[in-house]
């Protein structure tokens, strides 16, 4: 069974903002970088495991890796390469370095459109390991921690909206919040439906809790 270290900032602090923009319909942006550094860990997969057995100890779970869809856009022109920026992860999970993405300062949004959820089954867990040290600017706190994570299951439906999780560029506050892996664990009966993805940024990599190899510090 294969391990998956997910980190989910969440910038808790972080206002839902919700301007009203018309933006162009672009082409999605396909990944095909998967993270190799993603491994499920044993402590959540027990947890997963465990619920399961709650309801049926006669039939096995079945794992299903689904694809993922993230979309980010702006606020301040010039932060993204591409506004809106929308990517397609494949089954299994990818990884989006922000380097490829990024092209200036200030505030931008992530989402993860609600269209590809509706014939998902509901959502089991929404996970989040945290790549980021947690980092104090202007006295106030951002990041979880190396290796912490939680279940981010009850702000999954303002995920959705465009403009609830706003991130800014400056002192690298976007990173501390964004870097780490994702898991989004869906169930229907016995079946498990699996989307993950890592967040890192390989230009700040000694900012973050991992080297470029993927090897914790």
């Amino acid at each position: 069974m294969k391990n998956i270290f997910i980190i989910l900032i969440l910038p808790f602090l972080l206002v839902a903002c919700f301007d009203k923009k018309n933006e162009a319909q672009v082409p999605i942006s396909q990944v095909f970088e998967v993270a190799q550094d993603i491994k499920i860990p044993k402590n959540l997969m027990l947890e997963i495991e465990n619920e399961l057995a709650e309801d049926s100890k006669l039939i096995a779970p079945v794992y299903v890796f689904i694809p993922l869809q993230v979309e980010l856009h702006e606020k301040s022109p010039g932060v993204l390469k591409n506004n809106p920026t929308k990517i397609l992860f494949p089954k299994g999970g990818g990884r989006l370095d922000l380097k490829n993405v990024m092209a200036g300062s200030g505030t931008f949004y992530l989402n993860f459109p609600e269209e590809q959820f509706a014939k998902i089954p509901d959502l089991l867990h929404l996970y989040y390991i945290s790549q980021s040290p947690v980092k104090t600017i202007d006295q106030e706190k951002f990041g979880l921690g190396c290796g912490k994570y939680v279940d981010l299951k009850k702000k999954f439906k303002s995920l959705q909206k465009k403009e609830y999780f706003k991130l800014n560029t400056t002192e690298l506050r976007h990173l501390f919040v964004l870097a780490g892996h994702y898991v989004f664990v869906f169930r229907d009966k016995n079946q498990v439906y699996l989307a993950q993805m890592t967040i890192t940024d390989s230009r700040y990599a000694s900012d973050l809790c991992f080297s470029k190899a993927g090897v914790q510090e």
